[in-house]
């Protein structure tokens, strides 16, 4: 369902981005330190299990100039929607460039960011010991597509493939793989400009 309507609301924006003339050139679409943010909560369907996660995600990105920025992005794991889980605990933070292309009110962007994730497996009863909380690291490939509706406030659909695998108490390791969703309503700033004024 998310998908679904993830893919109806990039559909939508891109239609309705057609034909609109010059006068949405004042909106800040990508500008150096325009400051983007937003809060989602979105689902990570698990490569290798059959398993949804659910995360809040907090993003906060500074572009540096009109095709350039850097991206903070934190995840708070929330939970698994199924009854038998393969993680107690699997947060994430991470940080790195994005390359933009945009038209108009439309910005489309990709880009990578490294980064760690602190996550526990559900315990196994092969094992006496729980698996300890560990720090792994990560990576993540990111794309997504932004539709600046005002000055201060843009729609955004986002999708994240991150790879990680837990090293632990299991001999070959757990892996992490994941995609993860989102969208949303966001604010931005355009801060070369307030300065100006």
């Amino acid at each position: 369902m998310v998908m679904r309507f993830a893919g109806a609301l990039m559909y939508l924006t891109a239609l309705s981005a057609i034909g609109q003339d010059s006068t949405y050139e004042g909106v800040p679409v990508a500008e150096p330190l325009l400051v983007r943010g937003s809060v989602a909560i979105s689902p990570g369907f698990m490569l290798q299990h059959p398993v949804t996660n659910i995360y809040v995600v907090g993003k906060l990105e500074v572009f540096t100039d009109k095709r350039i920025s850097l991206r903070g992005e934190g995840l708070w794991y929330i939970d698994s929607q199924q009854r038998t889980p393969v993680l107690q605990q699997n947060s994430q933070l991470a940080f790195g460039p994005f390359y933009h292309f945009t038209s108009k009110r439309l910005d489309l962007c990709i880009g990578f960011e490294p980064g760690v994730a602190f996550s526990r497996p559900v315990q196994d009863t092969t094992f006496l010991e729980p698996a300890p909380l560990r720090a792994i690291p990560n990576m993540a490939l990111c794309a997504g597509l932004t539709y600046s509706i005002w000055d201060y406030f843009q729609f955004f659909v986002d999708a994240r493939y991150v790879h990680a695998r837990y090293t632990g108490p299991y001999s070959n390791g757990l892996p992490l793989d994941e995609v993860l969703l989102g969208a949303g309503l966001g604010w931005q700033v355009p801060v070369k400009r307030l300065i100006k004024k």
